[in-house]
């Protein structure tokens, strides 16, 4: 269960999340959006808890600060004639023409049909459908990649990959029931980021949590995990 807590930080509260997990060390996150998330092992207290993120108080603060600062994200999923969208890392420029309903990706031009380009629901429809469409197509092809070498290291194959849109993660694995679930935001990442979100989701296959154990069965397939993560922090 996930609880809402609050810590005191140069004399102002902070909300965060706070959750109780089988793992081995107390974990900070502090989200793109400034938010934070503790988890912690079962043993705990709260005043271990408390006194964890008091010596953290300065790179909670300073990560609070800088996310402040990052210009505000536009939404992926809404765009208009000549506004630039994110496609796998790259800048693209956003074009709508009228004929049938599709899109497509000419260079740096993302062309979008649609039967009236000045119904914004349906021009918007039609390219949330390309683009989820271009990241699924492009997520399974990673996984075909990585799936066989993961079988290899004592994984099961997963019963079920899922797409949706996640705000705060990339991807979540739920191992008891062999489920795996990407974001469509990842259509704006680098295709290596992408690759990286597979391989970390497959490893849970392997192990549920974020252990020493588990990054070793992520770097066996991404050597380079921690530039990918920061990468992606970035995003």
């Amino acid at each position: 269960m996930i609880l809402q807590r609050t810590i005191r930080l140069q004399g102002k509260d902070y909300p965060y999340e706070f959750e109780r997990k089988r793992i081995r060390n107390l974990n900070l996150r502090i989200r793109n959006d400034g938010s934070i998330y503790v988890s912690a092992p079962m043993r705990v207290s709260d005043r271990e808890v408390e006194r964890f993120l008091a010596s953290k108080e300065q790179f909670i603060l300073k990560s609070i600060s800088k996310c402040k600062t990052r210009p505000e994200k536009r939404d992926p999923g809404v765009v208009s004639s000549g506004c630039t969208v994110r496609i796998f890392g790259q800048d693209k420029t956003v074009m709508l023409m009228t004929g049938r309903n599709k899109a497509e990706m000419i260079g740096d031009i993302i062309v979008v049909y649609a039967k009236d380009i000045s119904d914004e629901v349906l021009v918007n429809k039609v390219y949330n459908k390309w683009r989820c469409d271009l990241l699924a197509r492009k997520v399974l092809e990673f996984c075909s990649e990585v799936q066989p070498e993961f079988v290899k290291m004592g994984a099961k194959p997963p019963l079920k990959i899922r797409f949706r849109t996640m705000k705060s993660r990339w991807g979540s694995c739920i191992p008891a029931k062999g489920t795996i679930t990407f974001s469509y935001n990842l259509s704006s990442v680098p295709e290596d980021c992408i690759r990286y979100v597979v391989i970390h989701e497959y490893a849970h296959l392997l192990v549920p949590n974020h252990s020493d154990r588990f990054y070793r069965y992520v770097a066996v397939l991404c050597p380079d995990w921690r530039e990918k993560r920061r990468a992606l922090n970035e995003c």
